[in-house]
């Protein structure tokens, strides 16, 4: 991962995707490749780039699944008030509980409940309000449909995605999305016939 500031010439930029591209070419990647008998000759990289949200108040992690009751279809938002130390809800200390937000999917209107609620916040006050619950989870399942190709619940698959709200707008940023698998313990799953 490579920051970029201004940068009027480019030159930083043109450094940071060699740096980027070259990497496909080092010890460690090489052998791993080798490892896994992937054939280097068809190996190719690829290189993200995106505006940086430096002035985030919100920073989270969502799973466009329910992780607790495979029945009950639904996205679960963590969610933490961002610190100018650069600390994030997936770097939480070991006292900091962050708000966590279950949105159902399986009804028509809009239905979620707070599990825990944000230790950053003064008097357990919510990070997100019950609108920004409701359009963040909307965004989340079109996500989920646009990477997956299914509803949320059809299946284990899922979308962990990280998302920044913005200082003053509290315009939401997704900043990274990567499917996952779900795996439900025996009594979380669908209810299954004794063999």
């Amino acid at each position: 991962s490579v920051v970029i500031a201004a940068d009027p010439t480019g030159a930083l930029i043109a450094d940071a995707l060699r740096d980027v591209w070259a990497s496909t070419w080092s010890l460690q990647a090489y052998e791993e490749r080798d490892f896994f008998r992937i054939d280097h000759a068809r190996v190719a990289m690829g290189v993200l780039t995106q505006e940086s949200v430096d002035d985030d108040v919100v920073d989270g992690v969502a799973i466009t699944a329910n992780p607790f009751n495979e029945g009950r279809y639904g996205v679960f938002l963590n969610t933490q008030l961002a610190r100018d130390d650069g600390s994030a809800v997936t770097g939480a200390r070991g006292d900091e509980v962050p708000e966590q937000v279950l949105y159902y999917t399986y009804a028509a209107e809009r239905e979620f409940e707070r599990l825990s609620r944000s230790s950053r916040t003064p008097n357990g006050a919510p990070v997100l309000t019950d609108e920004e619950v409701y359009s963040v989870a909307q965004a989340l399942r079109a996500i989920h449909r646009h990477f997956l190709t299914v509803e949320v619940g059809m299946g284990a698959r899922a979308m962990d995605v990280e998302f920044v709200l913005q200082r003053g707008t509290r315009r939401v940023f997704f900043v990274q999305a990567r499917p996952v698998t779900v795996r439900y313990e025996d009594n979380r799953g669908w209810a299954r016939e004794p063999e």
